[in-house]
C-alpha cells in the first residue's frame, strides 16, 4: 500500500504598513500564525524596491515575529517565508507584504543671533540650510525663559522665515519646528534655536545745576548719585554747548569717565554725559544731563 502526503503550508499574515517618524519600526507581530503539515521555520526578508521584490535574506531573521532595527531611512518591505518540512521535503508559503514607509525629515538651520537696543526690531529670520521632507509646513515658536523652552507657539506664523515685530524688551529664544506629512502621518523636527540679545543700558544720575561768581570760575565736579547700569560694557563721553540744552553738543576731549570736572567758565555752559553700552559688537546709548 503506498501512502500520498501532501505537505501543504500557509504563510500566515504578519504586521501591518508603518509611517515611521524616525527610523525604527515596531516590530511585526504574528495576526494569523502560518499552518502546516510538517516542521515549520521561517526566513523574513526585506527589498527596498517593491513586494515583487528582488527579496534579499534578513540574516538570523528566523522567528515568527521580527523587530527590525533602526536605521530604516528608504522604504523598506518587508516579508516572512514559512517553510513546511515533511519527510524531507521542503515548501514554502510567503506572508503579506509589510510596507514601511519612512517619513524623513530635516529641520534646516535659521539665520543666527541678534542684538538690539532696549525696545527695538531685530532683523529678519532667514533660512541658512533647507528643511527636507515631504509636504512641508512649519510653525515658529518663542521663549522668553531659557532656550530649553517653555515653548510657545507664535499664532500665524506657519512660513519658512519669521520676521519679530518689536518692540523687544528683554532677551527672547526663537526656533522653527518643520512638519513633515505622510499618509497621514506628521512627524516634526526643530530647527536650531536664536536667541535675541537686548542691550539695555540706564543712564547714571550726576550732580545738578551750579552757579559759579565772577567770570572765570571753576565749577565743582559733577558727581555721580546713581551708577549707570548696562548689560554690555559701559563707556563714557562727556559733551558740552554754550547754547542750551537742546542745543548743538561737542565732544569733550579726554572726558570719558563716569565723572567729569569741568575746568574754569567765562560763560553759562551746560553739560552732558553719553553712556554707551557695548554687547557683542552693539552700542546702544544713554543720556545724562548735568
Amino acid at each position: 500500500m503506498y501512502y500520498c502526503f501532501v505537505n501543504a503550508v500557509t504563510g500566515g499574515t504578519v504586521g501591518s504598513d508603518q509611517t515611521l517618524c524616525g527610523n525604527n519600526p515596531t516590530a511585526f507581530n504574528e495576526l494569523t500564525a502560518a499552518n502546516a503539515a510538517g516542521t515549520i521555520s521561517y526566513q523574513w526578508q526585506s527589498s527596498t524596491t517593491g513586494c515583487a521584490g528582488p527579496w534579499s535574506v534578513i540574516v538570523g531573521a528566523t522567528s515568527a515575529t521580527y523587530d527590525a532595527p533602526a536605521g530604516v531611512v528608504v522604504t523598506t518591505y518587508y516579508q516572512r517565508v514559512t517553510t513546511s518540512t515533511l519527510n524531507s521535503v521542503a515548501c514554502t508559503a510567503t506572508s503579506n507584504c509589510i510596507t514601511v514607509t519612512a517619513n524623513a525629515i530635516t529641520p534646516g538651520t535659521i539665520s543666527g543671533n541678534r542684538t538690539i537696543c532696549n525696545g527695538g526690531d531685530p532683523a529678519a529670520f532667514t533660512v541658512s540650510v533647507a528643511a527636507t521632507g515631504t509636504n512641508l509646513t512649519y510653525q515658529w515658536q518663542i521663549s522668553t525663559t531659557t532656550s530649553a523652552g517653555p515653548w510657545t507657539d507664535i499664532t500665524g506664523e506657519t512660513t519658512d522665515t519669521y520676521d519679530a515685530p518689536g518692540p523687544i524688551t528683554q532677551t527672547t529664544y526663537y526656533r522653527r519646528i518643520a512638519i513633515a506629512i505622510v499618509n497621514s502621518t506628521s512627524c516634526s523636527a526643530n530647527s536650531n534655536f536664536v536667541t535675541v540679545f537686548v542691550n539695555s543700558v540706564t543712564p547714571s544720575m550726576v550732580t545738578g545745576d551750579q552757579s559759579v561768581c565772577g567770570t572765570a570760575d571753576d565749577p565743582a565736579a559733577f558727581a555721580v548719585s546713581t551708577a549707570a547700569t548696562g548689560n554690555g560694557t559701559l563707556s563714557y563721553q562727556w559733551q558740552s554747548n554754550t547754547t542750551g540744552c537742546g542745543g548743538s553738543w561737542t565732544n569733550i576731549l579726554g572726558a570719558t569717565s563716569a565723572t567729569y570736572d569741568a575746568p574754569n567758565v567765562l560763560l553759562t555752559t551746560y553739560y552732558r554725559v553719553v553712556i554707551t553700552s557695548t554687547l557683542n559688537s552693539v552700542q546702544c546709548t544713554r543720556l545724562a544731563i548735568a
